[in-house]
């Protein structure tokens, strides 16, 4: 049921055509090929080249860190659901390297991710970066004092969570990053043992 919704979803962002300035591609490409029932789904901030390339998120380097990083949670990819705030590669240098989205583009794909959100209807989303955790805590959130905690958004379980590309650029979080995966993977655990 909710492969077949997510399939339609997918074929109407495929044809989506947004009026924002800037460089993009690939809109609607970039899927996950996993089960949607798991119940935990992450958040990322939008594909970049590989992912076009492959038409899966976090295809890249960044894909590998996170590889690396579920396993710290006791996780694997087919444990979680990955999707992306922004549904298009944004771009610079005519479609030579990435870039973060701007307010445009999210704000234009907003109507995207809430349809897929429900579609998907999980108990926890893990956002990966400020772009993913604004969709729930607004401008005013900064990732540096929400990570690695647990936050309830109404029905929903939000866990913050820095980038993985975050740690290539900035080797000082990598401890940080990976003591925040192991977090999520203790309270996973706990909340399994209750609803046992």
């Amino acid at each position: 049921m909710k492969e077949q919704a997510l399939n339609q979803l997918y074929a109407r962002v495929t044809g989506c055509c947004c009026d924002c300035p800037g460089e993009r591609e690939g809109a609607g490409l970039v899927r996950d090929r996993s089960n949607p029932d798991v119940g935990i789904v992450l958040l990322g901030e939008a594909p970049g080249g590989e992912e076009i390339k492959k038409g899966v998120p976090f295809a890249g380097q960044a894909g590998r860190k996170l590889v690396d990083y579920l396993a710290l949670a006791g996780l694997t990819r087919a444990d979680v659901f990955i999707i992306n705030s922004v549904k298009c590669r944004p771009t610079k240098n005519n479609d030579r390297a990435n870039r973060k989205p701007n307010a445009c583009e999210i704000k234009a794909c907003a109507h995207w991710l809430d349809e897929e959100l429900a579609i998907l209807s999980p108990v926890t989303v893990v956002t990966l970066g400020d772009v993913a955790l604004k969709k729930f805590g607004g401008n005013a959130v900064r990732i540096g004092n929400y990570h690695g905690q647990p936050l309830v958004w109404g029905e929903l379980t939000v866990f913050p969570m820095y980038h993985p590309a975050a740690a290539i650029y900035r080797r000082a979080l990598e401890d940080v990053i990976a003591e925040d995966f192991a977090k999520l993977g203790r309270w996973l655990q706990r909340k399994k043992l209750k609803g046992a």
